[in-house]
């Protein structure tokens, strides 16, 4: 009786038997290969490692000096407005300052010389006040702001020297006040019901106007000063 034929399981396609390499089955029993580290592994990744970092370093320092660069000719612009603009403004209050001086005498001395004609005005308002009057025209210094509100603007303000920041912001503040002042007596001007408050109101006005206008003229010198070796420093 023929024997049956059980075919080979290992067998391949062409009923060849396939034999597993004696290596192969070790591999197979002692797991996955682990990967043999050498020196010159950890050297290259250590160079990968540097030179990766040097590159963000640079790139970060690149940045920071463009950022500082800008900063830097952000202040230097904000410097040269600053000390055309105090320049200016010292021309405007030297224009004026002499003949605010001149009116309050003028003002001053009527007052002294007019005493009881002006008394008698005051009990008669029908009674013309004496003449002649001083001058008494109220011109202003035309200071600016440009420069500060150009500062602000541009946030240029942390980059220059904080004590010099400190030293200009209360000038442009007396600025306000000195303007401010004028705009006062110039509504008087529209409004008043008799001469001789008016006048009374325009001397201490004058007289108001001439002390700022000494201490801003003392001011726009010591800012000049500091203003112009910040300059000559860059």
């Amino acid at each position: 009786m023929p024997h049956p034929h059980v075919p080979h399981l290992d067998d391949d396609t062409h009923g060849e038997p396939h034999e597993a390499s004696q290596d192969t089955a070790a591999d197979v029993l002692a797991g996955p290969r682990r990967r043999r580290w050498t020196w010159q592994s950890f050297t290259r990744i250590g160079l990968e490692v540097v030179l990766i970092s040097a590159g963000v370093f640079l790139g970060l320092a690149g940045e920071q000096w463009r950022e500082h660069r800008h900063h830097q000719e952000l202040a230097a612009a904000s410097l040269r407005r600053f000390q055309g603009e105090f320049r200016a403004n010292r021309t405007e209050v030297l224009r004026v300052k002499d003949r605010h001086a001149k009116e309050l005498e003028g003002l001053q001395s009527y007052f002294r010389d007019n005493e009881k004609g002006l008394a008698a005005h005051l009990q008669d308002i029908t009674k013309p006040i004496p003449s002649p009057i001083p001058d008494i025209v109220t011109d202003s210094a035309g200071v600016d702001f440009a420069a500060w509100d150009f500062a602000l603007a541009t946030q240029s303000l942390p980059y220059l020297d904080p004590d010099l920041v400190a030293a200009m912001s209360p000038v442009y503040r007396l600025q306000e006040i000195y303007l401010e002042a004028h705009r006062s007596i110039q509504q008087t001007t529209y409004s008043y019901t008799d001469p001789v408050y008016f006048l009374r109101g325009l001397s201490a006005y004058f007289d108001d106007a001439s002390l700022y206008e000494e201490l801003l003229l003392k001011r726009y010198d010591e800012l000049l000063l500091r203003i112009d070796k910040a300059i000559a420093a860059e």
